[in-house]
């Protein structure tokens, strides 16, 4: 799936196993967590990047986050609130920074890859004209 079809659809799967994870049984809350898992999706490939669009397809790492971030979203969702302040839980922090590191990684080796790809296509025109 695309990087803009993530931020921008939920397909009724993800709905029902986020709903399975924050023990949701009730549709009324349906639209508000399509909203939220949005939002995540959107908030984690911010932080993590947004130029390779298959690095977030069928990346249990990545709807891990979703899940986990739309949960605290969901249970922490007003804007202003007289109890306790809560963060984001440290496992979040964790699992994005591991995805930072093979999302460069793959970055690299994309990079890489086309440098090469312009390379041979250089010395192969060149081999032509000579």
């Amino acid at each position: 799936m695309s990087i803009k079809d993530l931020q921008t659809t939920v397909s009724d799967n993800f709905l029902s196993m986020v709903k399975q994870s924050l023990r949701i049984e009730m549709t009324a809350d349906d639209q508000l967590l399509k909203t939220l898992i949005k939002a995540a999706r959107t908030d984690v490939m911010g932080q993590i990047g947004e130029q390779i669009d298959a690095f977030y397809d069928d990346n249990e790492t990545f709807n891990t986050l979703v899940i986990m971030e739309t949960g605290h979203l969901y249970a922490h969702r007003e804007a202003v609130s007289n109890t306790q302040y809560y963060e984001v839980p440290m496992a979040v922090s964790y699992l994005i920074n591991s995805m930072k590191d093979e999302y460069r990684y793959q970055l690299e080796q994309q990079m890489k890859g086309e440098s090469v790809n312009g390379q041979k296509s250089q010395s192969s025109s060149n081999a032509d004209h000579a």
